[in-house]
């Protein structure tokens, strides 16, 4: 009569729970609506996280970094925003939070600043908004959840040219790499011995 072997049983359990517990989150999201006339579905990159930031005044606070792919607008790459919390808020059923931005001296910042500090947009490394249409007349952020780990929520951008752009982000706290490894938050690490 056969016997199973649970000692090569659990060690084999042990390796396929930490294999699945290590796979990296991805960051979901996109942006919609309308860029020059046209309807848009910009999808969410990869490398959107949410991390710590540690500022020279020695306090912390969590930065999302959000990057989306503008697909179909000839000659922009990328599309995002830098978003700087407050200290490390967190919640998640509290209710959803909303913070008006506005426009000043061609960028935007938070009406309120309790919980966004700061607020960034970007085309990849270049800091600004889309040109045209400019800094967004109005915008709002609304995070729905905010944990160690985790950045959910949208922000919206209405331009002067009636345009209307809503993005949505999920976003964890490493950086999604497509072969597995999984990077700490703000980009991640280099885990090769090329030094």
């Amino acid at each position: 009569m056969l016997r199973s072997a649970p000692r090569t049983t659990l060690p084999w359990l042990a390796l396929a729970l930490l294999t699945a517990s290590c796979d990296s989150p991805k960051p979901t999201g996109e942006c919609t609506g309308t860029h020059f006339g046209q309807r848009v579905s910009w999808p969410i990159a990869l490398n959107s996280v949410q991390s710590d930031a540690l500022e020279a005044d020695g306090s912390e606070h969590t930065l999302v970094d959000l990057n989306y792919k503008p697909e179909g607008v000839q000659g922009l790459q990328n599309f995002g925003v830098d978003i700087r919390l407050m200290g490390k808020p967190q919640f998640e059923a509290s209710g959803a939070r909303t913070v008006k931005l506005l426009a000043r001296e061609g960028m935007l910042v938070p009406e309120e600043t309790s919980l966004v500090r700061a607020w960034d947009g970007n085309m990849g490394a270049t800091s600004g908004y889309l040109t045209p249409p400019g800094v967004p007349v109005e915008a709002s952020v609304t995070l729905n959840r905010m944990t160690p780990d985790h950045a959910e929520g949208q922000f919206t951008y209405r331009y002067s040219d009636g345009a209307t752009l809503t993005c949505t982000f999920d976003v964890p706290d490493r950086v999604y790499d497509v072969d597995g490894d999984i990077g700490g938050g703000g980009g991640g690490f280099d885990d090769d011995d090329d030094d």
